[in-house]
């Protein structure tokens, strides 16, 4: 790295999880949303199907990455007209996915047939299903979010019936969970919090593991606090995405020098058994490939993508995202090429 610049890195040239020589995939990688000092490389290990950052800062540094990364304030209640037919939208599909017994009507006869009608369209349902982890109402008991942020997932679970607790290494992100939120979450990384064994029913990290130097301990310490018939999710972009392979090194996921490793399905399972955990099922959704489309094109004709969130998009970036997304939910139907890797597993 540039001597000006002022993160704290060491080399990691083997793989992590088989500990042989990894070959470098791409170079000269900059931060493309937060501006992050520095210059990254990736290296893959084909035989573990895994990709990790290299060089990586140490772990007093990782602090550094995050300066100017994502607000963490408050969700807003939209005041759109269209927003109670969102709503409602959103609650027939929660009640026809996940069994929530939620209020879905509308006085209106035409928006309730077409509130009906979207509701059977499946990457909406994939969408809704998945902001929500896709648990289930009969699942309801305790759950812990690690790395819940602003804690807008845990408040709408708990208005769902869940006894929800949170983690986040973010003081800021606490302050709102707990000033808006009224929630209860804890400060710091998971191994640091000490939770007693057997404590939880459901454990969920939404693009969490991704972020760690040692995501092996992490899953073991989940191991270790979830309930002997309890469930771990676990959702991380997906290196063998659709996107991943159309745009290569413009690939939003890619997210250098912040996301220390990515995976593909097979080294996310190996990772997880490495933690001694069982896996109960992966699949790759194509719910976000829309906002990916969008980000990654962005990202490919400016070179970066100030804040991570796409503002102004011209109307055939639009129409290309939908089609893109459309594509890709047909193919994850054969094969795991959507733009996240879920993950159940257990003891």
């Amino acid at each position: 790295m540039n001597l000006e610049e002022s993160i704290l890195v060491e080399e990691v040239e083997t793989c992590p999880l088989c500990g042989k020589k990894g070959k470098l995939i791409y170079k000269d990688l900059r931060d493309r949303l937060f501006n992050a000092p520095g210059t990254w490389s990736l290296m893959y290990c084909p035989e573990c199907d895994f990709m990790w950052l290299n060089p990586r800062p140490i772990e007093s540094e990782i602090g550094k990455l995050y300066q100017n990364y994502f607000t963490h304030e408050p969700v807003k209640p939209s005041k759109k007209k269209a927003a109670s037919f969102r709503k409602a939208l959103k609650a027939k599909i929660l009640n026809d996915t996940l069994g929530y017994a939620l209020d879905a009507e509308y006085k209106n006869k035409g928006l309730a047939f077409l509130i009906w009608l979207l509701s059977k369209i499946g990457p909406l349902k994939e969408l809704v299903s998945g902001s929500l982890m896709w648990l289930r109402a009969e699942e309801r008991g305790k759950l812990l979010d690690i790395g819940c942020g602003n804690g807008y997932f845990l408040a709408q679970m708990r208005d769902l019936g869940w006894d929800v607790v949170g983690v986040e290494p973010d003081p800021n992100a606490v302050k709102v969970a707990k000033e808006e939120y009224d929630l209860n979450v804890f400060c710091g990384a998971i191994e640091e919090i000490k939770f007693p064994e057997n404590s939880f029913d459901v454990i969920t990290m939404n693009h969490v593991i991704e972020h760690v130097l040692d995501p092996i301990t992490l899953l073991s310490e989940c191991k270790r606090i979830l309930k002997p018939n309890g469930k771990l999710i676990v959702i991380t972009p997906n290196i063998k995405s659709l996107g991943h392979r159309f745009f290569k090194t413009s690939f939003l996921h890619l997210d250098p020098p912040r996301h220390i490793y990515l995976f593909s399905p097979k080294s996310l399972i190996t990772s997880a058994e490495k933690a001694g955990l069982k896996i109960k099922n992966v699949f790759t959704p194509s719910k976000g490939a829309y906002f990916i489309w969008l980000a990654s094109r962005l990202i490919r004709k400016n070179g970066n993508l100030p804040g991570g969130t796409p503002e102004r998009v011209n109307k055939s970036y639009k129409l290309e995202g939908l089609l893109f997304w459309g594509l890709e939910y047909l193919l994850t139907k054969f094969w795991h090429v959507g733009e996240e890797i879920v993950m159940e597993a257990g003891k």
